[in-house]
């Protein structure tokens, strides 16, 4: 059976936190969530010396006076290229941060002397920033060809050559650990220089990204109103204005309503806990829950038991999930926005049973989800598949 899943329709006090496509922790590490949005090979701008501007797709190209007339492989790679560039996001402690990291293409010859025997390597540049900082990107009040930068105060860094692309996220997660535990002050920061502009009726952002030493009297030039469109006059890369404004809005920023650091009642401690099992903080989730069941425990709030079930479930305590479950159903909500959601803990009750080898009753449970109207194609062609033969028509009273 697939990982359990739970449909949030309505959350107490209005509060909505987007579930993420997410994988167990390993190991204490934070957890990144899949890559939220991508841009392929951004295009490259260069002012030559001549006057002329050149563009590469998803490099800058070097000035003419700095290449040879028959451009060898580093300088083939232009002065600097983008092939994709990803935005994740992880939760730290309780505070949510942005992962951008950008893939490029680098290389050296094995006798630079002689320019021969060149390697092409593979580099990834990630930088990890609270997300805050994605409100200063994309600003409500943008304005068109007017630049303006913005520091990302980054976290963690690291430039990696040549790694194999399914330890990436891995390697991200031990550095953010690491930084995170010694209390480490990132050795870089990078501002983001950003121009919105329409050109030929055609809207775009032009932006430029500059690794720097993270120490103030250094990268402070950059934020100067007077800089801030320099960084433009030679050089840059380009992307359609919906491309960027959908690549930096695809993390839903959490502002939430309560102090994150302190809960005080039934309400923060759910929502704390919403937050935290959307993010993969099960153990951490499965405390809030607790918590809140401590302040109230005659509260017949549906939606806590719902969750508290599908923490347990994720810590494979699957009685203790079946328990959680039982008390969702039973304090089924008479407000018919939630009832999908009702009936969708009837599904998960099923799974838990399911791995407890229960099949039969398991099988029962998520036929009578499926009687109740559950939409989850995923859901549907789970029961489909496990619940043929005899178990194919079995309901749960």
């Amino acid at each position: 059976m697939k990982k359990i899943a739970f449909i949030a329709i309505m959350i107490l006090m209005q509060y909505f936190v987007l579930g993420q496509s997410i994988q167990r922790s390993q190991s204490n590490l934070p957890i990144l969530s899949d890559d939220k949005a991508q841009i392929d090979k951004p295009m490259g701008w260069v002012l030559q010396d001549n006057g002329l501007w050149r563009s590469a797709l998803g490099k800058i190209l070097l000035f003419d006076s700095e290449s040879n007339r028959r451009p060898d492989q580093i300088q083939k790679l232009g002065r600097t290229n983008i092939n994709k560039a990803v935005l994740k996001e992880v939760l730290v402690g309780d505070d949510q941060y942005a992962i951008l990291i950008v893939f490029s293409s680098g290389g050296y010859y094995e006798f630079p002397d002689m320019r021969q025997g060149f390697h092409k390597t593979k580099i990834v540049d990630y930088y990890v920033f609270n997300s805050r900082k994605l409100d200063e990107i994309l600003p409500l009040d943008i304005k068109y060809n007017e630049a303006y930068a913005v520091n990302l105060e980054v976290f963690a860094y690291d430039h990696l050559v040549d790694i194999d692309k399914k330890d990436i996220d891995t390697k991200i997660s031990y550095n953010i650990l690491r930084t995170l535990r010694q209390q480490i002050k990132s050795q870089f920061t990078s501002i983001l220089n950003v121009m919105p502009v329409i050109t030929n009726g055609k809207k775009f952002f032009r932006f430029r990204l500059v690794k720097i030493l993270n120490k103030k009297s250094l990268y402070q030039k950059y934020l100067l109103d007077e800089n801030k469109d320099k960084l433009f006059t030679r050089s840059y890369f380009e992307v359609p204005y919906k491309d960027f404004v959908d690549f930096f809005s695809s993390i839903n920023i959490i502002k939430p309503d309560f102090n994150v650091e302190n809960p005080v009642n039934f309400a923060d401690f759910y929502k704390r806990g919403v937050m935290r099992y959307d993010r993969g903080h099960y153990e951490r989730a499965l405390s809030d829950f607790n918590a809140a069941i401590q302040l109230e425990p005659e509260n017949r709030f549906m939606m806590l038991y719902a969750y508290l079930g599908s923490t347990q479930h994720e810590l494979e305590n699957y009685p203790a999930a079946i328990r959680a479950f039982d008390k969702a159903i039973l304090f089924e909500p008479s407000d018919p926005s939630q009832k999908p959601a009702w009936v969708r803990v009837y599904y998960n009750r099923g799974v838990s049973k399911y791995k407890m080898e229960d099949k039969m009753n398991a099988c029962k449970d998520m036929n009578r989800a499926k009687m109740l109207g559950l939409k989850d194609e995923e859901a549907l062609k789970n029961i489909k598949k496990s619940c043929k033969g005899k178990y194919k028509d079995v309901i749960a009273k």
